[in-house]
């Protein structure tokens, strides 16, 4: 009988025993799995990086231009890379101000200078002192008129509109806005922020092209009526968009790039593109006259043209209208067929001077 119940106690036992491992079995499973997946991450991890460092070994250039330029160092640092990237070429931007690329090219301080890529007024100058050479190629023959030497000395690669940023709360609240430049000049009931003419030409360019389009004295009494709505002459192309997107004003003449970024930030504002046509800042490149890599320079133009240099630019928070009209970030923008006023580049520097002149003296100043 002991032995019986000996027998009969290990049976349960084991039983017993059996039962709690069939109960873990579902953990251990669990628990492998989850091992597996962990395995599985830092294999693949380790495959990623190790494809990134292969992609990010040096490759070495097989030639280097060098490109005189006026836009924003961050800007010109991202197009090299780009570049280098996509054609193995090296580009070494030399920031410039405007005046002192003139004046080598007036005294012929421009060794191994192969392209010039800035405002279309400073090519324009070197087109003068005949030192860019002319270029055309199919790419740059699609680009339209208006942005682009006759002689094909120069072509615009990318161009910055005027535009009217309305804040979006005066727009709800007011059923009729105004479209045209006349109509913001004759409301009285509007509050006005946009960027002096005196601290960038961007901003001035408004003057220059309605002195064009109206002559200079009506619209010196344009901006005089203007003026009387302006609640604050900004010193920098941003701070007027700031301000509307913030409450500040209800509407400011402003560059279309800084109102595109204050949107993408979600700024409670819009855009609206004067009726009666507007101005813009033209981004132009030229081939100088005695660079000994004339296809090269070429090449870097037809690129500059294309969409992978907008998507780029775009990524990191440049906006500007391609004036490659068939390319893919051209259709995607909104104003793309806006109303142009006249070319402001129809006066030279001393017109340009005289009427900032005028509008300081008989508008800015005046009380």
């Amino acid at each position: 009988m002991t032995l019986i119940a000996c027998f009969l106690l290990n049976k349960e036992i084991i039983s017993t025993g059996s039962e709690s491992m069939r109960r873990y079995i579902p953990l251990l499973i669990i628990g492998l799995c989850i091992v597996f997946m962990v395995l599985a991450t830092l294999l693949y991890t380790t495959q990623s990086v190790g494809k990134k460092e292969q992609a990010n070994k040096f490759i070495p250039v097989t030639k280097t231009l060098t490109v005189y330029t006026t836009i924003p160092v961050e800007m010109a640092s991202i197009i090299a890379s780009e570049y280098q990237k996509d054609a193995n070429i090296q580009v070494n931007f030399i920031p410039i101000a405007k005046e002192d690329l003139i004046n080598n090219f007036q005294h012929n301080n421009i060794k191994d200078v192969d392209m010039v890529l800035a405002d279309s007024t400073v090519l324009e100058e070197l087109k003068s002192l005949n030192a860019l050479t002319s270029n055309i190629s199919e790419e740059e023959d699609i680009v339209k008129e208006r942005f682009k030497d006759n002689n094909n000395s120069w072509i615009g690669v990318w161009y910055d509109p005027i535009v009217f940023c309305y804040n979006l709360d005066y727009v709800k609240n007011n059923w009729q806005i105004p479209l045209t430049w006349n109509d913001l000049a004759q409301n009285n009931n509007i509050k006005i922020a946009m960027t002096d003419f005196m601290v960038a030409s961007a901003a001035a360019n408004v003057l220059y092209s309605l002195s064009q389009d109206k002559n200079i004295d009506n619209t010196i009494l344009l901006m005089q009526q203007i003026h009387a709505k302006v609640v604050r002459y900004a010193k920098y192309l941003s701070t007027p968009v700031r301000m509307v997107g913030m409450g500040e004003a209800d509407v400011a003449i402003a560059v279309q790039s800084e109102t595109l970024r204050y949107i993408n930030d979600n700024y409670p504002i819009s855009i609206i593109y004067p009726k009666d046509g507007t101005a813009y800042q033209l981004t132009a490149v030229g081939i100088v006259k005695d660079s000994n890599q004339q296809v090269e320079a070429n090449n870097f133009i037809k690129w500059l043209l294309g969409d992978d240099i907008q998507i780029s630019l775009q990524k990191n928070r440049y906006y500007y209208v391609p004036t490659n009209y068939t390319s893919l970030t051209y259709k995607e923008f909104a104003g793309k067929n806006i109303r142009f006023l006249e070319k402001n580049n129809i006066f030279d520097e001393n017109a340009k001077k005289a009427i900032l002149d005028e509008w300081v003296t008989n508008v800015r100043l005046k009380n």
